[in-house]
């Protein structure tokens, strides 16, 4: 038999291993860290997401004030003042703003720490200022306006200031008060509710310009529109057509506030259209803390009589000679 070629050899090379040396396997601690991170703190930034992804979409609209006004940072006042010289006899409508927090006369009136508000009036100066910046845009536009900011001194915690006061100072540190409005914007520093707001500046338009105004503007709050349209000009007589009422309201629900209203305010003037009994009258002392009186009946004595009307009938409309009827 031929001889069989043995095949060829393969020398394999085996690495030499270390007795001596024990393997252990990679920790995990590393990976688990991460994992357990991740799972804590995901969830976290989900929710703060969440949270103020809600918030965008549902917070309160920013109040803003009026494009005919330019400046909407307080400056300081002036030391010379120039301004245009006004005819007050020729002045024929009337642009008031009811006063409600107080504006103490240092600081920006931009800042809640300038004012001193109560409690249910916090958030609400953008608002104020709003009814302030829009009252004047509308004296600009109207040659024969007389802009009057109506409310008494009505706070013991804020002394002597009174709410008209201070928003004409408002007015005044924002530069507001231009040279072709300084003279057609005035103050009435008596009114306790929103009723004398509107008797008592129609009083002292009189004394400023000797005559009764032929149209009336309210700035004021959304919400009170109904109250000053159904009670207010019922209880005054003053035509529906020659009044009109721009209502810019506060933050917050509004069918919240027109709740708040008719509680505290519009069923009570349905009940009493003068305010001069019961809760309204109550309320009408509280705010007079520093026991001021008003002098209308002796500037305008037309409507003496009717200034202090009080009837036994609570509901019971005026029925003599009103000015602002003929």
């Amino acid at each position: 038999m031929p001889s069989r070629t043995p095949p060829p050899m393969v020398r394999i090379n085996i690495p030499t291993v270390n007795v001596n040396e024990s393997w252990t396997p990679t920790p995990l601690r590393k990976q688990r860290l991460k994992t357990r991170v991740v799972r804590l703190y995901l969830p976290c930034l989900l929710i703060i997401s969440l949270v103020l992804n809600i918030y965008y979409f549902t917070r309160p609209t920013p109040l803003s004030l009026p494009s005919a006004l330019s400046s909407t940072r307080a400056k300081d006042r002036p030391l010379h003042r120039e301004f245009d010289a006004v005819d007050f006899k020729q002045l024929t409508d009337l642009v008031l703003v009811p006063g409600h927090g107080v504006y103490l006369g240092n600081g920006s009136p931009l800042n809640e720490t300038s004012w001193y508000l109560t409690d249910a009036q916090r958030g609400e100066v953008g608002a104020f200022l709003a009814h302030i910046g829009k009252a004047i845009e509308i004296v600009k536009e109207h040659d024969r306006s007389l802009l009057l900011f109506s409310g008494g001194k009505t706070r013991v915690e804020a002394g002597a200031y009174s709410e008209a006061q201070g928003y004409w100072a408002a007015a005044d540190r924002m530069g507001w008060l231009t040279r072709d409005v300084y003279r057609r914007v005035a103050t009435e520093e008596y009114a306790r509710d929103s009723y004398e707001n509107v008797l008592f500046s129609i009083a002292r338009f009189h004394e400023i310009t000797g005559n009764y105004p032929d149209r009336i503007t309210v700035v004021g709050f959304d919400f009170k529109r109904e109250r000053f349209l159904d009670l207010h000009l019922r209880a005054l007589r003053y035509p529906k057509i020659r009044f009109n009422y721009v209502g810019i309201n506060p933050p917050g629900d509004p069918a919240a506030l027109v709740k708040s209203e008719r509680r505290d305010a519009y069923d009570l003037f349905a009940k009493d259209l003068y305010g001069c009994a019961g809760k309204l009258d109550e309320k009408r002392k509280s705010r007079n803390p520093f026991m001021a009186s008003h002098g209308y009946a002796k500037s305008c004595p037309e409507i003496a009589g009717f200034l202090d009307y009080c009837p036994p009938n609570p509901t019971a409309v005026y029925d003599g000679n009103l000015p602002w009827l003929s």
